[in-house]
């Protein structure tokens, strides 16, 4: 308790706001950047799709795209990573025909949405903004006769995880889907630059933009599969095992081998995902589940997905 009050003591000094104001100008252009935006709307997938104007709790709008599944099934709620956007799905020829085969084989609806501050949507970016902006793509599909609110699967990809997992803590899912997650930026900052370990002693509360998957994930105990690269460089796959472990719900961790960040094709996600959203559907998935490793050759380069 001592500790708390004297952080937040230090926190609130004038050194201490100057510390704060100069790490959140420091780190959140390098944690948020979105891609360029392609107006062109998402025909080139040749899948039945609709837009989707999403509002959020504080008044901002946001573009997204619903790609529906001809008869009834599960919807995937899908949250991006950090360099991306919705766009970057059917940017070329090769992604739409890759994103047209994973709607194809995953058995299930998939929404996509921009978050503010990326794509074509207003606003500057927060972690908190992730949050409100992933609770209004939500409040979108609970509103449509077509999906069913128990089926819905919130599935995250890279800086995607930590908002999925901030979102699965907040509101209820049929299970959470995370590919490359971290346990926090703090971590990744640590690890990436140990000369950074001194500032976070003497300023613990920092960074104030943490997305703190490691901290969330132990408070959901629903269904989870983690997925990952083995030698994936941007964030390290141990990473996803430690956010895996923490979990105390059933899980299963799928490990691709010889794959890293952005090399993860989407044909190679397709199994682990479908199959999990099988089993969870039914009931079958265990707390106890093993590790899996996915051996594939696949043809397709990664959508991001």
């Amino acid at each position: 308790m001592l500790k708390t009050a004297l952080t937040a003591a230090a926190a609130l000094s004038i050194p201490g706001v100057g510390l704060t104001i100069a790490s959140e100008r420091l780190i959140r252009p390098r944690i948020f950047y979105s891609g360029d935006w392609h107006p062109d709307p998402p025909d080139a997938v040749n899948w039945p799709h609709e837009e989707a104007h999403i509002y959020t709790a504080d008044g901002l709008e946001l573009q997204g795209w619903f790609f529906k599944q001809p008869t009834p099934s599960p919807t995937i709620l899908f949250m991006h990573g950090t360099s991306y956007n919705a766009s970057d799905m059917w940017v070329t020829e090769e992604r739409a025909v890759s994103f047209h085969n994973f709607m194809r084989d995953i058995r299930a609806s998939f929404f996509v949405f921009d978050y503010r501050g990326y794509g074509k949507n207003g606003g500057t970016t927060t972690e908190e903004g992730t949050y409100t902006d992933a609770a209004a793509a939500l409040a979108w599909l609970y509103a449509r006769d077509d999906v069913d609110p128990a089926q819905i699967f919130f599935y995250g990809f890279s800086l995607g995880t930590g908002v999925a997992a901030g979102l699965a803590v907040r509101e209820p899912s049929a299970g959470l889907i995370l590919r490359a997650p971290f346990t926090s930026v703090k971590g990744i900052a640590v690890g990436r630059f140990p000369r950074l370990n001194p500032l976070f002693t003497v300023a613990p509360w920092l960074p104030l933009t943490n997305f703190n998957t490691l901290a969330k994930i132990s408070r959901y105990d629903g269904p989870l599969l983690v997925m990952h690269g083995e030698h994936d460089k941007t964030v390290p796959e141990y990473m996803g095992q430690q956010v895996f472990e923490a979990a105390p719900g059933p899980k299963r961790y799928v490990m691709f081998p010889a794959k890293g960040h952005t090399d993860v094709e989407a044909e190679l996600v397709v199994p682990p995902i479908t199959q999990f959203i099988d089993d969870v559907l039914a009931g079958s998935l265990q707390r106890d589940q093993s590790r899996a490793r996915i051996e594939a050759d696949a043809v397709e380069a990664d959508a991001a997905l």
